[in-house]
């Protein structure tokens, strides 16, 4: 999706995600919260500290503030290639530790404790997609992490979603197995997959058995959280 094309959705897109979320029961609030708090839990295992996060393809912002209280980190930067949605986000007085830059006025500088990104990389054409990486991957400090979410083209019930949202018209999904592929190309070095959401909320009371499935791929999203490695920067 073109920037103009981010730009069309930048007022519409919590009204039209919140359509297509309808079906599952839950909202977008509960979507974000249980994703940061899962990738909180997977990087606080790795003892892994954690001051400055890199928000990428922020949209409206909507994660940053989360991710800056989930982590109580000094200071989360959210980058968008939408101009429209980054004003948006500057207008929602999000707090101090929170700052936003539309990707053209963003240089990456090799400092960022942790890398995060939901359902933006299948907006970006698969010819483009390493080269976002490499731009991530650039932004980390070295032993930097990433978790990279996206939307699981193994599960129906996210298919469903994705067909009736407007804003996914374009998209082109990515298996667990090809992210872990794009990654590792990236220079990145895996260190676990997790698939969460298999339960709709009208199902909740299965949700216990989550914890035993987030090996298998079949959740409606899935994490990848790889480590950046490399010191060559090149």
């Amino acid at each position: 999706m073109s920037q103009a094309e981010f730009d069309n959705y930048a007022t519409s897109y919590d009204s039209d995600l919140a359509r297509s979320l309808a079906v599952t029961g839950e909202n977008r609030d509960f979507y974000a919260r249980a994703r940061i708090k899962w990738t909180s839990q997977c990087v606080a295992k790795l003892r892994w500290p954690v001051r400055t996060i890199l928000d990428y393809g922020c949209g409206t912002g909507t994660n940053s503030p989360i991710l800056a209280s989930e982590f109580r980190a000094h200071h989360v930067l959210g980058v968008d290639v939408s101009g429209l949605s980054i004003a948006q986000a500057r207008q929602a007085g999000y707090g101090a530790e929170v700052s936003f830059l539309e990707t053209k006025d963003w240089a990456p500088d090799g400092t960022v404790d942790l890398a995060f990104t939901n359902g933006v990389f299948h907006h970006i054409p698969p010819s483009m997609r390493q080269e976002s990486l490499a731009t991530i991957r650039h932004a980390l400090c070295v032993g930097g992490l990433f978790a990279f979410w996206e939307n699981n083209p193994w599960n129906l019930g996210t298919r469903y979603i994705m067909s009736q949202c407007a804003f996914d018209e374009n998209a082109i999904t990515i298996t667990p197995r090809e992210a872990r592929g794009m990654l590792v190309k990236a220079g990145f070095s895996v260190l676990r997959t997790d698939s969460l959401f298999y339960f709709p909320r009208r199902l909740k009371l299965f949700r216990p058995l989550e914890s035993w499935l987030r090996g298998l791929p079949f959740g409606g999203q899935y994490q990848v959280l790889c480590r950046n490695s490399l010191v060559d920067r090149s």
